[in-house]
């Protein structure tokens, strides 16, 4: 960090800290990101089911144009189109003159990328946009060529999104307000409808938002020199102003010395902190139910006096805490919260011989005031404990506090100390010294909150190091407690992966929602099947796991017997139907190869090798089935057009360029990614040295994947068929590729949706393709799961798994 002197209101101030002037990426950039993504998607569902109250919308506005008087009308449209149309020139004039290169480069980027996205969707978005009712056929012809179009506005709408960092509140206010008055002002002359400019307007939005996000904007917060010059303003005067190394989570933490010699401890919140807080708040209200999360606050300014309140009542109630001095204003809206600096470390960062049975007792009276008082901290980890020079423990960073807090969050309290603790002296010691200070009554009622959920991140990833450390702690609370076990309290109302699955199920009902549209005639083709073929369905759905056998047992030199690796790969269809992408499979063959005596390293190589193989045979199958099928059906149908291919492959290259960007990925690749490949390819050269299992595994691969073929074929039979089995493959092979990428157990809806969707694209009827399909998926996907699961059975009793 550099030291440098600055002169504030005729002052010298030395000033200790790094004013970097790189770009960043902060919260309110991805909130942003995820809002504008969420408008997009009603934007787009609004023009899509909305074009009667877009047309009606505009209809009342035409009518309010008839009534009106015609000078009225075309200064309303004058003041708010005309205007808004300087913006992009005088945006482009500011850049220039403010020499801001970077800038400029962002603005033509998301011009550019806004106009490809609106070549490409111009035909459907102009199809969807309703006519207005009796347009006005006397307006001036500059009204008429000034009409704004979806580019247009989405274009405005991406500059001035990536120019916002550099605009000042007021002008930015300004320019949205004149950019979204747009709208209205061009239904009020009766020349367009909204709905087109609503999907423009939120394109463009996107774009600016993951443009700022893929190449950052500079640091919005306030420097140390305007830290200085506002605390100045409030009568607070340093002399020095140091950037502190401590943890002070949601804030940027500094150390100040004031003219008279006094030592402060200066916490600045901004308007990135803030919009993190807001992050936090909502996914942890999206997530966990019960956890006595309130609702944020109107504004950090409100945040920051709430702070300092609790601190003061905390600090009033006798709690030892740094002194409060004052809350204080910065420019931009941010806020500081200057305390007295204490001399000490937190207790995270002191040696864990130092924290000995009379420092824990000393945080736990401390814990004892707050309770008494009604005070909740809402955040009391190792890192806001902090330890003086003279070894008394005192509590810091009351921003999470409550004060009248009620029992949950008091006990929520008592829940993160006991593990945060533990963390650093172990269950017995952490348990003991709180039961001896609080009673066991007060611990055994935040026992149930002594899960991974309800503590702070670094306790949570303290815990995944320590596996052991949270059943330690539950084992001690029952001993020194009258309770019989723990019982945890259920505080996640939903989890992640459930929000994933609902979504792709959600996708995929909506695609398969069409094809029921003629359901008589679908129970009349069921009724009418011939159900011979369903044994040839079975026969071929039972050779998938014999495929699959082979060419796991050919994967290592170790001699496999055929026979219990088709059960363990009959087993892994129980095991898959409970885990995403197949997951649960994998997870068994690692541990049946472990069992065999099979090296941990080289069964995780052997099976990237028996995966690696399966995408070869798979995509070389595709080719071939490919160039079979286009003599004998037009595969071109069932493709998606060459533009839609391009625009995915750039987006998949953008992606691959942002992430090889990012240090993290690059970190990740190196010591993760390129040492399996390397195990794979050092397996691949010595399968190489044994052509008889090379033989059998690419043979085992293609029994795997024709077998599928062979059960969508028959299925397809047994409902009439109608066409080459040729085309199948290409829809079964190109499906099931897609289809691999859904989270959800044997790609459930995902599968179903593609094949439906390529049968009918190659000319089989939906009456046919449905039943055959949902008869396939019965065959190959939901029959072998009871067989799996005795299987799985048979191969733990013997100990095989």
């Amino acid at each position: 960090m550099a030291e440098r002197t600055v002169e504030v209101g005729g002052r010298q101030v030395t000033v200790v800290a790094s004013e970097s002037k790189s770009w960043v990426r902060s919260p309110v950039d991805f909130m942003r990101l995820i809002v504008s993504a969420v408008a997009v998607g009603l934007s787009v569902l609004g023009l899509s089911y909305l074009q009667g109250t877009a047309a009606g919308l505009s209809g009342d506005f035409a009518e309010i144009t008839r009534t009106a008087p015609g000078f009225f009308t075309l200064s309303i449209y004058a003041t708010f189109d005309v205007v808004a149309s300087l913006i992009p020139m005088a945006v482009l004039i500011w850049i220039l003159v403010r020499r801001r290169w970077r800038l400029l480069g962002l603005y033509f980027l998301t011009s550019t990328i806004v106009s490809f996205v609106f070549t490409l969707l111009s035909g459907p978005i102009q199809a969807r946009v309703p006519q207005v009712p009796n347009p006005p056929d006397d307006l001036p012809s500059w009204a008429t060529e000034l009409v704004w179009t979806p580019e247009g506005i989405g274009s405005l709408a991406a500059a001035l999104v990536v120019s916002a960092p550099w605009m000042s509140r007021r002008w930015r206010r300004t320019a949205w307000v004149l950019l979204l008055a747009v709208i209205p002002s061009e239904m009020l002359v009766g020349l367009d409808a909204p709905s087109g400019l609503l999907v423009g307007l939120a394109v463009g939005w996107f774009v600016g938002s993951a443009t700022v996000v893929a190449f950052g904007a500079p640091q919005r917060n306030p420097t140390a020199v305007d830290v200085v010059d506002g605390l100045a303003s409030s009568g607070l005067v340093l002399t020095e102003l140091r950037r502190a190394g401590v943890d002070a989570r949601g804030s940027t933490p500094y150390f100040g010395v004031g003219a008279d010699g006094r030592a402060y401890f200066v916490k600045v919140l901004g308007v990135d902190e803030r919009s993190a807080d807001l992050m936090f708040r909502v996914y942890r209200w999206l997530r966990l139910s019960g956890v006595g999360d309130e609702r944020p606050f109107s504004s950090l300014r409100r945040a920051v006096e709430h702070e300092a309140m609790v601190s003061a009542m905390a600090e009033r109630a006798g709690v030892l805490t740094p002194p409060i001095v004052a809350p204080v204003a910065l420019k931009d809206d941010s806020m500081a919260l200057v305390y007295e600096r204490v001399d000490g470390r937190s207790l995270d960062g002191v040696e864990t011989s130092e924290i000995n049975d009379s420092v824990l007792r000393g945080v736990w009276e401390q814990v004892a005031i707050l309770r008494q008082q009604r005070i909740a901290h809402r955040d009391l980890r190792s890192a806001n404990v902090f330890l003086t020079a003279s070894g008394r423990p005192m509590l810091i960073d009351f921003g999470f506090g409550e004060v009248a807090a009620d029992d949950l969050l008091l006990d929520q309290d008592v829940a993160q100390l006991v593990m945060s603790t533990a963390v650093d002296v172990g269950a017995e010691r952490a348990v003991d010294a709180a039961v001896d200070v609080l009673g066991p009554q007060a611990v055994a009622a935040a026992a149930p909150r002594m899960q991974p959920l309800t503590l702070a991140g670094a306790t949570q990833a303290a815990l995944k190091k320590d596996k052991k450390l949270l059943g330690e702690v539950h084992v001690r609370v029952v001993e020194r407690t009258e309770l019989q076990e723990v019982e945890l309290a259920k505080v996640e109302r939903v989890k992640p992966r459930t929000v994933l699955y609902a979504a792709m199920l959600f996708v995929a009902v909506w695609v398969l929602i069409p094809q029921f549209a003629d359901l008589p005639r679908v129970l009349e083709q069921v009724r009418g099947a011939n159900w011979a073929w369903a044994v040839p369905a079975v026969v071929f759905s039972l050779l998938t796991y014999l495929g699959a056998a082979l060419a796991l047992s050919a994967s290592v030199k170790q001699r496999l017997s055929v026979a219990r690796t088709t059960l363990v790969t009959l087993g892994g269809s129980f095991v898959n139907r409970v885990t995403p992408a197949k997951v649960g499979g994998i997870a068994l063959n690692m541990r049946y190869l472990q069992k065999q005596g099979v090296d941990p390293a080289i069964a995780a190589s052997s099976i990237g090798l028996y995966q690696g193989v399966g995408i070869v045979v798979h995509l070389s199958l595709l080719v071939t089935f490919g160039l079979w099928a286009g003599r004998t059906v037009s595969v071109s149908e069932f493709l998606p057009s060459g533009t839609i291919i391009f625009v995915i492959s750039a987006v998949v290259l953008v992606l691959i360029g942002v992430a090889i960007g990012i240090p993290k990925v690059r970190k990740a690749f190196r010591t993760t990614v390129r040492p399996q490949l390397a195990k794979i390819r050092a397996s691949f050269m010595d399968l190489l040295r044994s052509p008889g299992r090379l033989v059998m595994l690419v043979l085992g691969s293609a029994i795997l994947t024709l077998s599928y073929i062979g059960a969508l074929w028959a299925s397809i039979q047994a409902f009439g068929g109608g066409i080459p089995i040729a085309g199948i493959a290409v829809v079964f092979l190109a499906g099931a590729s897609i289809a691999s990428a859904a989270p959800t157990p044997g790609g459930i809806g995902a599968v179903e949706a593609a094949l439906v969707a390529g049968l009918t694209a190659l000319g089989l009827a939906s009456t046919v393709a449905v039943p055959a399909v949902f008869f396939y998926r019965l065959a190959t996907f939901w029959l072998p799961v009871l067989p799996g699961w005795i299987g799985f059975t048979v191969l733990q009793r013997r100990g095989d798994i």
